[in-house]
């Protein structure tokens, strides 16, 4: 083969995901002459709810009801209380309750309903919001909520009317904003979503989402420096963010920090153990500082939250084979080819497994599928030309080599590629002239000629 070549291996990359918006609006009693001691326990509830001391105000509010079971605001401040500390469960039933109770309650079918939409309970999330909004039509936070949802079923335009409505009602409601610039970005939009993010930020300097979510839009723009500004405010306002900590590991790993990047994953990992994306993106920035070991052992922990992940196993195989240990790598192209049968960097890496353990006839066949899955894959392409010449069919490496040239003139190795093969089959001008042409776009002469003289079997 042609000295200097390299064959890079191909991981995929991962991006994070973007907070959804929540509210917490709890519910008063009306005044009334002698408070009992369950309306006692219930203001005290509401009063620990404002301090977001939400555990106690838990424990009011199940005193309350102990005392007078009828109370519907009960039910439903309790259940925000449950919401704010993760029992989701028992705060839908205590939603539920409190509907049952009051069936006209609007803002309960409106929690109710964002804790459906926070579990990815789309269609019920989209029921009791539109039963909500029958009920209370002017609610900025019910329009934003449901402009989530509908955005989460693909209705794009429905979101987006909904969204709009949120802001023409309440102008000053951050969290629409945000959930509006999140339609703006999924439509590419980035302009739109880039004010929308701004203004949030602006009716609201410690909006954490506003942050996280213009710093996606302007890594997605190139802004590294933007991003990395927004990060450190979310990191700064809340520093348990899992999404924050994420977001700017992979803002330092495109900056060419690995080391910083482990760092702000493994943060997101003591927030949410159970973070994939941390997982993910912390096994490849272990892998672009070389310590494979503990790349392979992120993969394999994200693999046990995501066992259907094609992605994961072609990254995992691909630390396994810088490690050394091409049996499991080749193991690992292989499964992931089951689970994706179209993955490109899965064909492409088995390959290089297939031909880096003497296999040329399995490497072409893995090449020549990526190449059919992605016109144009010059690695691939390149590849191939060289197993070709290394079996002596050079008309065969000069082919690939010709349609690399074709679709890049200015990509230098497949011209030593093909002066290799030239060489081969005796045509020394043409080799020479590709020398050439390779030292024109910056190849030192010397190395060429010796590289192409190496793998020359010609006289």
């Amino acid at each position: 083969m042609v000295s200097g070549v390299s064959k890079p291996s191909l991981k995929v990359s991962f991006a994070s995901a973007v907070l959804l918006m929540a509210a917490v609006v709890t519910l008063v009693l009306t005044a009334c002459i002698g408070p009992s001691d369950a309306e006692d326990r219930f203001a005290a509830g509401v009063v620990l709810m404002e301090e977001e001391r939400f555990e106690e105000a838990i424990a009011e509010f199940d005193s309350a009801l102990f005392l007078d079971s009828s109370m519907a605001p009960a039910f439903y401040n309790r259940a925000l209380a449950e919401q704010q500390t993760g029992s989701l469960v028992s705060a839908i039933k205590d939603f539920t309750r409190a509907i049952e109770l009051s069936p006209e309650l609007a803002a309960a079918y409106t929690s109710r309903g964002s804790i459906y939409l926070q579990t990815g309970d789309f269609e019920n999330a989209l029921n009791d919001l539109e039963r909500s909004l029958g009920l209370d039509e002017k609610s900025a936070f019910s329009h934003s909520q449901l402009g989530l949802v509908l955005l989460s079923l693909g209705r794009a335009e429905e979101a987006r009317a909904s969204l709009d409505r949120a802001v023409e009602l309440d102008d000053e409601f951050s969290p629409a904003y945000v959930n509006r610039g999140m339609v703006h970005g999924r439509a590419g939009d980035a302009d739109l979503a880039l004010s929308d993010y701004d203004r949030a930020i602006d009716l609201d300097p410690d909006n954490t989402s506003a942050y996280t979510n213009r710093a996606s839009v302007h890594l997605l723009q190139g802004n590294l420096e933007l991003a990395m500004a927004d990060l450190d405010r979310t990191v700064e306002l809340d520093p348990d963010s899992t999404s924050a900590y994420i977001n700017r590991g992979v803002v330092l790993a495109a900056n060419g920090l690995p080391a910083l990047a482990v760092q702000d994953f493994s943060r997101a990992i003591q927030s949410d153990p159970t973070s994939l994306n941390a997982f993910m993106n912390r096994g490849s920035a272990y892998d672009d500082l070389g310590l494979y070991d503990e790349a392979v052992s992120d993969y394999g922990t994200a693999l046990s939250l995501a066992p259907a992940s094609g992605s994961l196993y072609t990254n995992r195989g691909v630390s396994f084979h810088a490690n050394g240990e091409l049996t499991k790598a080749l193991a690992d192209f292989e499964k992931a080819i089951t689970l994706d049968p179209a993955s490109v960097p899965a064909w492409y890496n088995l390959g290089i497994a297939h031909e880096d353990m003497g296999q040329h006839l399995k490497a072409i066949n893995s090449y020549s599928q990526a190449i059919s899955l992605q016109d144009g894959n010059f690695n691939a392409l390149i590849n191939r030309a060289l197993i070709y010449s290394a079996l002596g069919d050079h008309s065969a490496a000069i082919a690939d080599a010709d349609t690399v040239i074709g679709l890049d003139p200015t990509y230098a190795k497949a011209y030593l590629v093909r002066a290799s093969a030239y060489a081969n089959v005796g045509d020394e001008p043409r080799s020479q002239a590709d020398i050439d042409q390779a030292v024109a776009l910056g190849v030192d002469r010397a190395m060429a000629e010796i590289g192409v003289a190496k793998t020359s079997s010609s006289p």
